[in-house]
Parts: C-alpha cells; structure tokens; sequence
C-alpha cells in the first residue's frame, strides 16, 4: 500500500495498491536500498507521479518505507476489434 497523495473528500489520506518487486538483488535488507518496480492495481489513480517526488510505503497506518519516483510509464493501450 503506497500514499501517493490522493485523498479522500475528508482530506485523508488514501492508500493505494501496487504489486512491487525488487530489481537486481535477491534480497532487501531491512533499512536497505534498492531499485524496485511498481505496477498499480489501477494505474490511473497514480497518473500524476513524476520523477523526483517521495512516496511512503505502508503495510499498515504506519510507514513501512519511502521511494523516490525516477520514472513513470503510463499503461500501454491496447485495442480489441
């Protein structure tokens, strides 16, 4: 779960899902640095990331861990006939 920014109507804070997976090491030490790839349950929830901003990574309320965006590619488009 990642805060991303988006809000509810309240003004809190909403959690948004992405399957996340570490690139070019077997395991991540806790406190570690990594490169990590992100694919969003619904991607059009993170359309307005750029590279340099910060988002914290959650497993509950409390942050779990930060990133920053280096990049952001939008969903292919596919079409069916």
């Amino acid at each position: 779960m990642w805060n991303i920014g988006n809000r509810t109507p309240a003004g809190e804070p909403v959690l948004d899902i992405a399957r996340l997976w570490v690139e070019f090491t077997p395991f991540l030490e806790p406190g570690g640095q990594a490169s990590v790839r992100l694919a969003p349950l619904d991607a059009s929830r993170w359309q307005h990331l750029r590279p340099g901003q910060v988002i914290t990574m959650h497993e509950d309320r409390s942050v779990a861990g930060t990133a920053v965006v280096l990049e952001a590619r939008r969903p292919a488009t596919t079409f069916t006939a």
